[in-house]
């Protein structure tokens, strides 16, 4: 199979999965929506749903690899499966549920861009939208090192960059935090002017920020 069909495979799956789901939800039948995620993860990602809680997934990403084929496309697959057991979640008030199938979907959306950077950005719209969810949570400052890893990965840079301060405010203006913020300012400086105005900052907003951080080292 070569990976254009198995991506076309994947979206028709996750089409009828989330129809299937939503149905499902609206029905009260719950066990039925998360038994319908359950099967699309064992057909398309060759995990389980018990696995998934169990391992870490850095466990997980050494499980993909190793057939060493599709990984880019197995991994949003991956993320898209799990953003839908969030919604599981919290469609029945599960916010504890909520929030770690949340960040697993996001781990799994930056891993699928690690493996294949010219993946195209429409599969990553869910993971935009549980990002501006999970931003409104108190998060710890490595669950909002992915979510800011994710909002770069996107051009999403005004929403990283407040993840960012936020991380910088929450850490007591720890080093490494600030570190991390230098960086990503000297990335955004060989951007063009084009893709920074798409992503809501200004050259003039990016070098002002980047000198902020820089009298604080």
């Amino acid at each position: 199979m070569i990976k254009k069909d198995f991506m076309k495979e994947i979206e028709n799956s996750l089409k009828i999965v989330k129809r299937e789901v939503d149905k499902n939800i609206i029905n009260g039948d719950i066990s039925k929506a998360k038994e319908a995620i359950n099967n699309q993860l064992k057909g398309l990602v060759g995990l389980d749903i018990m696995t998934i809680d169990t391992l870490s997934f850095s466990s997980i990403i050494d499980i993909i690899s190793r057939e060493d084929e599709f990984n880019g496309e197995k991994y949003i697959a991956l993320g898209e499966l799990l953003c839908l057991q969030g919604f599981v979640c919290q469609s029945t008030g599960d916010e504890e549920g909520e929030i770690r199938y949340y960040l697993k979907s996001i781990d799994a959306l930056n891993e699928a861009f690690n493996e294949d950077s010219d993946i195209e950005k429409r599969y990553f719209q869910d993971g935009i939208h549980i990002s501006d969810l999970l931003s409104t949570y108190d998060l710890t400052i490595n669950e909002n090192k992915k979510i800011f890893k994710f909002y770069e990965i996107v051009g999403k840079y005004d929403k990283a960059e407040d993840i960012l301060f936020y991380m910088i405010k929450k850490s007591n203006k720890d080093k490494n935090i600030i570190a991390v913020g230098i960086s990503y300012y000297e990335r955004l400086k060989n951007l063009s002017d084009e893709m920074l105005e798409c992503g809501n900052l200004s050259r003039e907003e990016i070098e002002d920020s980047y000198k902020e951080l820089m009298n604080i080292c």
